[in-house]
């Protein structure tokens, strides 16, 4: 610590491009940072998809018919066969959209244990034809209460009124404790009130979800459902929970590469700047080296202080860009759970790998003035003009 003043002042020697350089440290972590814990928080939502529950869906996007229940609850090896719709709506206006899902009430909840709700509010739902139930997050952020009329303005669900405006009666609120989505903007509907009151595709649901008993045998379970409609004008693609969110996120794109080459091109560029100057840097202190030298200053001195300035530097704006990435990333879930994406953040491993990152940056680059500043002589470097 003797040594900190010393090291400080060789950092700020020219505080302009000391400035500059630290700002782009800083944006690139920063970006770092960020696509981790983007990247992260999508791989730990697939993660909790589950392999002993099958997702029935038709290839196309199409709607399924709920006449294929039956047959579908005869395979063999499923325990419990649920579905559900889905439509986009919004309470009150654009700014508070949210996703509602027409459920198979009596078996939705045994299929879906993570819905965390007490039987008083789950009977209540099972028996108001017109009854919702609402996160409770979403219900905090918007003010709703048991017994609440709430109007949902549908954006793709029209009824056969010729409106888009659903009403229901709030009979209580459901939590989702695992979820990454810290702001789950999710209300559930009965299927029967939906099915009954809507325009189009009436007599038909979104999937199909089956529990089934032994989660190695997913794959024939899946290949036997899907061949008994496979000359059918509604075909299926059935896969695992797991399975399924993975086909989501990759509608998305190949984000691990994208984030990967992303970094690896502003940690390219970022070595070269670092590198390029830390030696004009070196180049600039020749003199002032051989001084220290002359004053006593060893070889291996002088370059552990040309080290301990650049991991200083490189090591103080990483950390700096990462806490920025901290920050701003919990901000960015809050809005994007709005629309049902997972809420955002940075986990501690990626904040350490992140350091790391930064230690190994500093080292490489100044590993040619560190060698530079060492093999120097004090003839030499005063011979220098």
């Amino acid at each position: 610590m003797k040594f900190f003043r010393l090291i400080w002042i060789g950092v700020w020697r020219k505080k302009v491009r000391t400035i500059f350089t630290v700002l782009s440290i800083v944006v690139a972590f920063l970006l770092f940072g960020m696509l981790q814990g983007i990247d992260t928080t999508f791989k730990q939502l697939v993660n909790q998809g589950r392999l002993n529950v099958l997702i029935a869906t038709n290839p196309a996007g199409l709607p399924l018919p709920l006449a294929d229940l039956s047959e579908i609850e005869a395979v063999p090896g499923i325990t419990r066969v649920t579905y559900r719709s889905l439509f986009i709506g919004d309470y009150q206006s654009l700014r508070n959209i949210v996703i509602v899902l027409p459920v198979d009430s009596d078996n939705f909840f045994a299929e879906n244990p993570m819905f965390s709700l007490s039987p008083a509010v789950r009977a209540a739902f099972l028996h108001a034809r017109t009854g919702a139930l609402v996160a409770q997050s979403l219900a905090a952020r918007l003010g709703l209460k048991a017994g609440d009329r709430i109007p949902i303005h549908a954006l793709n669900a029209l009824k056969k009124d010729g409106t888009s405006d659903w009403a229901f009666d709030l009979v209580g609120t459901f939590d989702i404790p695992d979820s990454p989505i810290r702001d789950e903007p999710i209300v559930l509907m009965n299927y029967a009130y939906f099915d009954t009151a809507r325009a189009t595709d009436t007599g038909t649901v979104q999937m199909y979800q089956m529990m089934i008993a032994d989660a190695s045998q997913a794959a024939s379970i899946a290949n036997t459902i899907d061949n008994l409609f496979a000359n059918s004008a509604h075909r299926t693609h059935t896969e695992t929970e797991r399975a399924n969110a993975q086909g989501q996120l990759a509608q998305i794109g190949d984000l691990d590469f994208f984030v990967e080459a992303i970094v690896a091109a502003a940690f390219a560029t970022l070595l070269l700047l670092t590198g390029s100057t830390l030696m004009q840097a070196f180049r600039e202190r020749t003199h002032e080296f051989a001084v220290m030298k002359t004053l006593g200053f060893t070889d291996r001195g002088v370059s552990a202080l040309v080290v301990s300035e650049a991991v200083l530097l490189t090591v103080g704006a990483a950390v700096l860009g990462l806490l920025i990435a901290l920050a701003l990333l919990p901000a960015l879930g809050t809005v994007m759970a709005r629309v049902g994406a997972p809420g955002l953040r940075l986990p501690g491993i990626v904040f350490a790998i992140g350091v790391g990152f930064a230690v190994l940056l500093a080292l490489a680059s100044a590993l040619p003035a560190a060698w530079r500043a060492q093999r120097l002589t004090i003839i030499d470097a005063l011979a220098v003009r």
